[in-house]
């Protein structure tokens, strides 16, 4: 399933580039528009095999013209995917746990290339690095047996939508999917992810609350 989820996301993300008279002159447009900083929270649903979990992040970056977003974000779930292993010989337990958490640093670029009224839409690419970490437990004292700890490069790819509310809070979705390069444990945490809730904007938030005390 996910073999064919990876395929209709990139086919949806290469329509939507290839539908463009010119992305890049549209997006090097952009870059000499006006430009303001932003801040704000970039959490996700995603999957560690088939268990639903939270990626937590926090991206900081610039608009340009509202068209195109360049960010840097801080990336990671902890204590994730809690698994249950009976009898595995290099444990040296009868029953221990295993834990997954991961923490990474990305840089992305996000294209708003379509808009009508309150509604945009956008497709963002990320490519970062990180590293994920494997914790074995003793099931019976949770005592630590082992850890294990691999780099991993993370690169994310998909479709967002957004819908403005107030020019502080908005309505956001995203669904795309996340490849993550190395080692083979790492590779098997690739998987889809996506969102949808509400969306604040730290940047105008601020404008708006400077706004209302100046007054």
């Amino acid at each position: 399933m996910k073999k064919w989820y990876l395929i209709f996301v990139f086919g949806a993300f290469s329509a939507s580039a290839y539908a463009q008279y010119s992305v890049l002159d549209s997006i090097k447009s952009a870059l000499g528009g006006e430009s303001r900083p932003y801040l704000g929270f970039h959490n996700r649903n995603t999957f560690i095999l088939s268990e639903r979990t939270l990626l937590f992040g926090l991206v900081a970056g610039v608009d340009f013209d509202q068209r195109v977003k360049l960010y840097a974000g801080l990336y990671g779930f902890g204590k994730a995917n809690k698994t249950q292993l009976i009898n595995r010989p290099d444990l040296l337990v009868d029953t221990a746990n295993r834990f997954t958490s991961t923490t990474n640093f990305s840089l992305g670029i996000e294209y708003d290339y379509y808009h009508f009224k309150r509604l945009s839409i956008s497709v963002p690419l990320q490519i970062g690095i990180g590293k994920v970490r494997y914790d074995y437990t003793n099931a019976r004292d949770n005592s630590l047996i082992r850890s294990n700890l691999y780099t991993v490069v993370p690169i994310e790819f998909g479709t967002n939508a957004y819908f403005v509310m107030l020019p502080w809070l908005g309505l956001r979705t995203e669904l795309g999917y996340r490849i993550n390069l190395g080692a083979r444990e790492v590779r098997r945490l690739s998987s889809p992810y996506f969102s949808l809730g509400l969306s604040i904007p730290l940047g105008p938030l601020y404008q708006e609350v400077k706004k209302a005390f100046a007054d």
